[in-house]
């Protein structure tokens, strides 16, 4: 373990800490010999064993408003910026990008980031649209640098007000927060995929779509739900259903709708080692209304899986057209049902986008890639 003296100070906030693991790991994994790291968000401390080099501070951040919460959040964000004394503060998500960048303006942290990985008020209309972009507008006046995490999502910034110099906000390389670790997502896993989908009552010979998302409204259920029940007439087809169920009692009136096709569905909650999963599927379907990169996109192309998936920011980056997946109009049932018939019926093109997805993450979104960029930007800023 290198010495602290000649490392740079880094404070990164998140809100809660399934972050950690999703976003943050490939990051702390590379950085012990270049940053003295300090990681804040709520219940953050669970992971102190396993990143002893790291420091974890526990702060109840939540994604939802709480004005109580949220203000408590705050005063103690600010004492711990005063104790940590950063040099570089970096933010991602919207709860703890508003508070970081308050609390790091009102301690004088010298480098204030904040990555933007996806809109709360792209969705929106009214008083609530205006309402969230104002939160996000305040973040990047009180930040001194913010990033994006994808090219489509610094041009839909620039198209609604959030530009330096009349130029984009900057997003480094291609897009993505992490990238792939590959050790991880490692394409020998294939090999052992009927092993998991014996497991989980799937045969060999089934063609397998995946959903790998938390089971709300915005990841596309509806639109997944009713696509799958199109091409249920196949007689082999399965759809692997795998996330926490937050559709707030939507997803039992979708499956009370679809009775017929419960069959062909297996669902679950949060699953340990996804990537095992995403090797016991053919393709991946993400039909969502809001990303900010795509993270699923490009772990599942490490494996040599394709997916389908709506042609919106974040994954029309994650995603290459007609060469590492497809990209189908936003909310198109239709096409996008026809869209996983045509992966299902032509194994030529199918097999074409499972190496030319592998190759295109191998060539922009490997950990190592991702890291060097990162390490690179922080250093310019110093």
């Amino acid at each position: 373990m290198s010495s602290n003296e000649n490392k740079v100070r880094l404070l990164r906030v998140v809100t809660q800490a399934e972050v950690v693991p999703w976003h943050l790991k490939n990051f702390i994994e590379r950085s012990e010999n270049d940053y003295e790291l300090f990681v804040t968000g709520n219940n953050v401390s669970r992971f102190k064993k396993e990143y002893p080099y790291v420091t974890f501070i526990d702060n109840k951040i939540l994604r939802k408003t709480s004005i109580f919460y949220d203000f408590k959040a705050l005063i103690v964000l600010i004492f711990i910026c005063i104790k940590v004394r950063p040099t570089i503060v970096h933010s991602i998500m919207p709860k703890s990008g508003f508070l970081t960048s308050i609390a790091g303006y009102i301690t004088f942290c010298p480098i204030r980031i904040h990555t933007f990985t996806g809109q709360v008020w792209a969705t929106k209309k009214g008083g609530i649209r205006k309402f969230y972009k104002s939160i996000d507008k305040l973040i990047f006046r009180l930040s001194t640098v913010c990033l994006t995490d994808s090219p489509s999502q610094s041009n839909f910034l620039y198209e609604n007000g959030f530009h330096i110099d009349g130029k984009p906000i900057q997003n480094l390389g291609k897009g993505s927060l992490s990238g792939v670790d590959l050790k991880k997502f490692d394409i020998n896993i294939i090999k052992d995929r009927n092993l998991l989908r014996s497991d989980l009552g799937i045969k060999n010979n089934d063609f397998v779509y995946l959903f790998l998302a938390r089971k709300s409204i915005v990841k596309g259920i509806v639109e997944l739900i009713e696509s799958f029940a199109k091409i249920t007439h196949f007689p082999n087809v399965k759809l692997l259903f795998i996330g926490p169920d937050e559709s707030e009692g939507y997803l039992d009136e979708l499956f009370e709708k679809h009775k017929k096709i419960e069959s062909k569905i297996i669902s679950l909650d949060i699953v340990e080692n996804h990537e095992k999963y995403i090797a016991a599927s053919d393709v991946l379907c993400l039909p969502s209304s809001s990303e900010g990169f795509g993270t699923i996109v490009i772990e599942a192309a490490a494996l040599g899986i394709p997916c389908v998936g709506f042609d919106i920011v974040g994954l029309s980056d994650s995603i290459e057209h007609d060469y590492s997946g497809i990209l189908v109009p936003f909310k198109d049932i239709n096409k996008f049902s026809v869209e996983m018939t045509n992966l299902y019926q032509n194994s030529k093109k199918l097999n074409e986008m499972k190496l030319n997805a592998r190759s295109r993450v191998l060539k922009y979104f490997s950990a190592d890639v991702i890291y060097s960029l990162h390490d690179k930007f922080y250093k310019s800023l110093l």
